[in-house]
């Protein structure tokens, strides 16, 4: 090891996920569920979608999945999430009639 880097100390098993997780990335714990967060990065999106980041920039450049650029930061909201995965309908369709009623 060089004196640059030093050898890294075991992190204490008692950590939280959350505590362990912002550490590492150097940032404040997550005080707040995900999932109940109004927006996300695109980690975080595919983590809680199951899907993939590259399936999520080729869902964002096609334009099918929403996205705030915020500086240099590409944010989805919940609604954006919501509309991709047909959870919530984008506008209500008019009822179809019940018979086809010719005179």
């Amino acid at each position: 090891m060089s004196s640059r880097h030093p050898a890294r100390k075991p992190e204490p098993a008692a950590t939280s996920d959350a505590g362990a997780l912002g550490a590492v990335a150097g940032r404040q714990p997550e005080t707040s569920a995900p999932a109940g967060r109004l927006a996300y990065s695109v980690d975080e999106a595919a983590r809680l979608t199951g899907l993939s980041r590259d399936l999520l920039y080729d869902e964002m450049r096609r334009g099918h999945l929403g996205y705030l650029k915020v500086g240099r930061r590409r944010l989805i909201t919940r609604q954006h999430l919501e509309e991709f995965l047909g959870i919530t309908a984008r506008s209500q369709p008019d009822p179809a009639p019940a018979g086809n009623t010719r005179s």
